[in-house]
């Protein structure tokens, strides 16, 4: 009972916290979302340096999950956008958008905020510029994606026929809160949980709050991690609460949230085999090296 007790009330106090955030990311994701087309995207996004840019910006502005950001992704790649443009989209959609940017300043602070948004751009330039070479190099012989007609799944039409109706704001912001309310219930329920079944220390004690063993447990915990948008940050949030350093935990929320299995098997349709170690190898460095420079800058 008691420890029933405790998760209610842990649970209670950190949801009414942080939900106001939530609820005002939510709308801000959704003005985005009916007022930024994907067509936007499609039509200005084909190829080179200034591409790969706006390519990220949007990335992220737009919401969507990493899973959620792969049709969007081989929709670009089959109106000609080079794969340096697909890789900066593919990176940066997932590390930030309106309401995990509320979201992770309302929980961890301003420092993690502006951390993460300046992360995702500068990774998501990084490695777009490397498969830009390693495309035109040759190197990852992808084979030419087949053209498609102006509607694709990319844009909403899933049967294929245009449609003239205008999205709305109040259906699309209870849209989110659906896709996201339950995952962001979801990791306060577990970030509670590890608050009140595990020992305080416990971190400490067995890898450290921030030497090498907790940077890599931390990354190699995030990377292959399915986690939706939005459940990462309570999850980073208690394990600073149980002693995780902040560079540590800023690799664990790059990570977790960046990348998993089930995005890594679809990507392999867009940049291939040799491309997808290679991406996978980079995400586990850059998770790294994002929190050992977060850790050393605050």
């Amino acid at each position: 009972m008691n420890y029933l007790y405790a998760f209610a009330k842990e649970f209670l106090t950190l949801t009414w916290t942080v939900l106001p955030y939530f609820l005002g990311g939510a709308a801000f994701g959704a003005a985005l979302d009916v007022f930024v087309k994907p067509e936007f995207a499609l039509k200005h996004l084909s190829g080179g340096w200034l591409s790969m840019g706006k390519a990220s910006i949007l990335g992220m502005v737009l919401p969507g999950c990493s899973c959620a950001t792969m049709p969007m992704a081989d929709g670009l790649r089959r109106k000609g956008a080079d794969l340096g443009t697909v890789t900066s989209f593919l990176l940066a959609s997932p590390l930030v958008s309106p309401q995990t940017l509320v979201l992770t300043w309302a929980m961890l602070g301003w420092k993690f905020a502006a951390a993460r948004a300046l992360a995702a751009f500068c990774g998501a330039m990084t490695i777009g510029a490397i498969f830009l070479r390693l495309e035109r190099s040759g190197f990852l012989d992808i084979p030419a994606p087949e053209p498609v007609k102006e509607c694709c799944s990319a844009c909403g039409c899933a049967d294929g026929g245009e449609t003239d109706e205008p999205r709305k704001f109040w259906p699309v912001f209870v849209d989110i809160l659906k896709d996201l309310g339950k995952y962001f219930l979801l990791g306060m329920a577990i970030a509670t949980l590890l608050t009140v079944l595990l020992p305080a220390g416990v971190i400490t004690r067995y890898i450290g709050s921030s030497g090498p063993l907790a940077y890599l447990s931390a990354a190699l915990l995030g990377v292959p991690l399915y986690v939706c948008e939005g459940e990462e940050i309570p999850l980073t949030l208690s394990l600073m609460k149980l002693g995780l350093g902040p560079g540590p935990a800023f690799a664990f929320l790059l990570g977790s949230v960046g990348t998993c299995i089930p995005t890594m098997i679809m990507s392999q349709k867009l940049i291939g085999r040799r491309g997808l170690l290679i991406y996978a190898a980079w995400w586990l460095l850059f998770a790294l090296s994002s929190g050992i420079l977060f850790g050393l800058v605050f």
